[in-house]
């Protein structure tokens, strides 16, 4: 006679993750409001309850999604002068899957995402840019950094009004990286 198996363990941190990850795809890709709980939790093979549990509810796992994705220090080069070009890489990467941007432009429809969104959006993204931009005109420089990148993002993954490529188009990618630069570079022509 065969003794059932012990139920398996799951790995919370591991499981926490791929919550995250599978939250982050499907907000990037249909938007807060067309994403659903049972989706999400069947992309990583847990039940709804369990990713209940550990995020409380739809809006709590929306912010600590894009909490986990919104990390302004992984896209600041040592180099201020490599800024425009290393944010533009980051968002024309051919495997660019999911985005704070796409989950931020794609969440403005309902009123709890936008202002979940907001104040994300706000703590992770353009306090700490803003403080790395310095003067003169911080937070409206971090404001402008943050529109062109998820407009791009927006046009390039989510409206797709160029033609479908592997990659956005070298030109727009060009012209991102520059006005990025020209924004971050303000500060050195004020000193």
């Amino acid at each position: 006679m065969d003794l059932p198996s012990p139920p398996r363990r799951r790995n919370a941190e591991l499981t926490k993750a791929q919550i995250l990850t599978a939250a982050q795809k499907a907000f990037s890709s249909v938007g807060y409001s067309q994403a659903g709980i049972r989706d999400i939790a069947e992309m990583v093979g847990v039940s709804s309850t369990i990713l209940l549990r550990y995020f409380g509810s739809k809006a709590g796992l929306f912010e600590a999604a894009l909490r986990d994705i919104l990390d302004v220090g992984l896209m600041i080069p040592e180099e201020r002068g490599r800024f425009g070009r290393r944010i533009a890489g980051l968002l024309a990467h051919p495997q660019l899957d999911y985005s704070p941007h796409a989950m931020i432009g794609l969440s403005t429809g309902d009123p709890d995402a936008r202002a979940i969104a907001t104040r994300v959006l706000q703590e992770r993204a353009l306090a700490p840019l803003a403080a790395w931009l310095g003067a003169p005109n911080a937070e409206a420089r971090a404001t402008q950094v943050i529109t062109l990148c998820t407009g791009f993002v927006l046009y390039s993954y989510q409206l797709k009004v160029l033609p479908a490529r592997e990659r956005p188009d070298p030109q727009m990618v060009d012209w991102l990286a520059r006005s990025l630069q020209a924004i971050a570079d303000q500060s050195e022509a004020s000193s």
